[in-house]
């Protein structure tokens, strides 16, 4: 019976300092603020009035930019123009569409044969210009 409460006393320990070495170990939030000051002349705002300016984080701003990706440097046209280098005569290439490619923003460029049958998808890359393999 003793032995069976160290044992519970012991697991619990284990568990007490696991979960405070997580938590130590975990980086701190950082708090982005910015202070603005107001020089302009409100005529509105009466005196000793408090105005409230909204920051936008880091972190808003980083989930702005997964929503909206910056534009490519290599347009849909010239990815087209690149992806003829890597095929042969007899083959039609595709619309380019834009993609995530081995994690590179990439140019899907679709090969077809000259009877309008699929073969394969070229993949360049949006900021190089070079073929993802």
């Amino acid at each position: 019976m003793k032995r069976s409460i160290l044992a519970l006393i012991i697991i619990v320990v284990i568990c007490a300092i696991a979960s405070t070495s997580w938590f130590i170990t975990q980086p701190s939030p950082t708090n982005n603020t910015t202070n603005i000051n107001n020089t302009t002349d409100n005529s509105t705002v009466p005196p000793n009035s408090t105005v409230n300016n909204t920051t936008v984080s880091r972190d808003d701003q980083d989930q702005t930019e997964k929503n909206n990706p910056p534009h490519p440097l290599i347009s849909a046209d010239e990815a087209k123009e690149l992806a003829k280098k890597y095929v042969g005569p007899g083959v039609i290439l595709g619309k380019p569409v834009m993609t995530t490619y081995k994690r590179i923003h990439a140019w899907q460029v679709p090969v077809y044969t000259m009877d309008h049958k699929f073969i394969n998808n070229i993949y360049i890359d949006e900021r190089t210009g070079k073929k993802v393999d």
